[in-house]
């Protein structure tokens, strides 16, 4: 009798332990040795009320003794909670912002193309690893504008929008070995270019929008980017006068001689 007593008292000691560690309203369950319960264990906190995860009210968390000092606690996010306006944001108008976040996108799809020869003349089969050291170079320098446009973008108050990236198709799979050189630089010198005519219709824009500091800002690329053309340009007039063969081997000499300085 005293063993059973003993057993009775164990029992109901572990009930009222289970019961301070579970939520008010439930009543622990206790299984029958042998026998199976297939009711499910919800857990001590739940990260939802009712059902909806709109809001969490501490207290029905119900830790026992601590429901109490829970009560009052909720955390409900604002409702058609919308993004505060920018306080630095001074007369940017809505076009220029999204001129801007356009050219975001052409100085990275410029980047991209750049990315894709270098990787072209980095292959085994080509072996021109100067070429390849130049174009990675200027990935890096197209992807760096975009990102000081980001940044630029940033300071005027605006909103950095990323949109798709276009690549333009590259046949180097209908040209020779020797003369694939001279296919990259034209496409670089036609996207420095490219990149050139955006700016200064960028720059149109903000003038007609009576925005002189957006028009210094761009002003900054414009000269890099007629010297960037004439310096594809030569390329290109280079290789065309020294031909295929050694001719552009000593110009891949000359980039790794240059990007390694």
């Amino acid at each position: 009798k005293v063993q059973m007593f003993k057993a009775a008292l164990l029992v109901l000691l572990a009930t009222h332990a289970v019961s301070a560690f579970m939520p008010l309203g439930m009543a622990p369950q206790l299984r029958a040795v042998g026998g199976s319960s297939k009711a499910p264990r919800r857990p001590a906190l739940r990260m939802m009320a009712d059902g909806k995860d709109t809001e969490i009210d501490f207290a029905k968390v119900a830790f026992s003794d601590s429901t109490k000092q829970m009560d009052g606690m909720v955390f409900k996010p604002e409702a058609d909670a919308t993004e505060p306006e920018s306080r630095c944001r001074v007369d940017w108008d809505i076009a220029c912002e999204a001129a801007l976040n356009d050219h975001i996108n052409v100085e990275y799809t410029a980047s991209y193309a750049y990315h894709a020869l270098f990787t072209y003349f980095d292959r085994d089969t080509v072996g021109l690893e100067g070429f390849a050291a130049f174009f990675a170079d200027q990935s890096l320098e197209e992807r760096t504008h975009a990102e000081e446009f980001m940044k630029y973008q940033n300071v005027r108050g605006g909103k950095v929008v990323l949109k798709p990236i276009a690549v333009p198709e590259m046949q180097f799979s209908r040209v020779d070995g020797t003369s694939d050189a001279l296919y990259a630089f034209e496409l670089a010198l036609q996207l420095e270019k490219f990149v050139y005519r955006k700016l200064k219709k960028m720059h149109d824009l903000a003038t007609e929008s009576d925005d002189p500091q957006f028009c210094d800002e761009i002003e900054k690329y414009l000269g890099d980017q007629v010297r960037a053309i004439k310096e594809m340009a030569t390329y290109v007039a280079q290789i065309r006068r020294v031909g295929t063969g050694h001719g552009v081997w000593d110009i891949n000499q000359e980039f790794k001689d240059k990007m390694a300085a």
